[in-house]
């Protein structure tokens, strides 16, 4: 019986009909896609229901024959994660359990990518309060995923979205879970390499010597928060191994779109080592907030000094 297939081509039409948590979805895969990636292709969907709009991305199939990674996509479209600043995923969708395509279907977010977002607030005079609200979004999403066990391990712009000019989507969390993200890069190194935290590259190298933890989403959003304050990426180099020397030893320079509060707090969250590293989520956001605090008074500062000397 068709039900019993969670995959359906009909004769004659072209959408593809996918079953997932007890509804029927489908998609025409002649329409373009909305847009690609190394490890796949999304496309606009909907729910057969009600016309209601989805998105379907088909990992490539050179990736959805490996074991591996299908029963990873099988286990992150089985989270029922609920976060306002993050992509909920409906369900895993294949033709057969070991080869052939494989599908992810989620929520569709309608809205623009971050740095594009970003493009939007040149001279305004909020900019840089505009853009750690942004990242702080970004960080409450990940604490809701890091205290249920998951790194994202491929924060970077193009996986943040804005919806309708306001709320901030993490995307992207079901893929990077099959080994961390969209771009795989020629060094064996998996995750992108502009974006990407030291011990990443030392796990290829070393085996277990390294840990991939909450610190290495902290690293990775603080080049990101870097690159949209400043509008560059100094990690990112036209040869790969030249970017990855960089993540593994260059400190992000001064910047005079950054204030110098802030750009220590940067330097922080994106410190070599990741025991120096802000080590949740929170720490992190509290940080970005407490910089961008008005300096106190000198009154403040003695009043300060005086309760802290006295136990006042």
């Amino acid at each position: 019986m068709a039900t019993m297939q969670t995959v359906v081509q009909r004769p004659g039409d072209p959408n593809i009909y996918l079953y997932a948590m007890g509804e029927w979805y489908c998609y025409n895969p002649q329409i373009p896609p909305l847009g690609s990636g190394a490890m796949g292709d999304v496309y606009r969907g909907y729910r057969c229901s009600n016309g209601s709009v989805i998105a379907v991305k088909r990992v490539k199939d050179a990736y959805a024959n490996n074991k591996m990674i299908r029963e990873r996509a099988r286990q992150e479209a089985s989270l029922a994660f609920r976060h306002p600043n993050l992509v909920e995923m409906i369900g895993c969708c294949e033709y057969a359990p070991d080869s052939g395509p494989i599908f992810l279907l989620s929520h569709y977010v309608e809205g623009i990518e971050i740095d594009e977002f970003v493009k939007s607030l040149s001279g305004a005079a909020n900019r840089v309060e505009v853009i750690c609200n942004a990242v702080c979004s970004v960080l409450d999403a990940l604490d809701y995923v890091h205290s249920r066990g998951v790194v994202h391990r491929d924060i970077k712009p193009s996986n943040i979205m804005i919806e309708k000019g306001s709320n901030v989507r993490l995307m992207d969390l079901g893929i990077a879970r099959m080994n961390g993200g969209n771009k795989f890069s020629s060094y064996g190194f998996i995750g992108t390499p502009e974006y990407s935290a030291p011990e990443q590259i030392l796990r290829e190298q070393n085996g277990a010597s390294v840990q991939i933890n909450a610190t290495t989403d902290i690293y990775s959003l603080g080049i990101t928060m870097y690159e949209l304050l400043a509008g560059v990426n100094p990690m990112a180099c036209q040869a790969e191994a030249e970017t990855l020397a960089k993540q593994m030893k260059m400190q992000l320079p001064t910047s005079p779109e950054i204030p110098r509060k802030l750009m220590r707090v940067i330097w922080k969250a994106t410190d070599k080592e990741q025991s120096r590293r802000y080590q949740t989520a929170l720490e992190f956001k509290n940080a970005i907030k407490d910089s961008l605090l008005p300096d106190p008074s000198p009154m403040e500062r003695f009043l300060q000094w005086f309760k802290d000397h006295f136990n006042v």
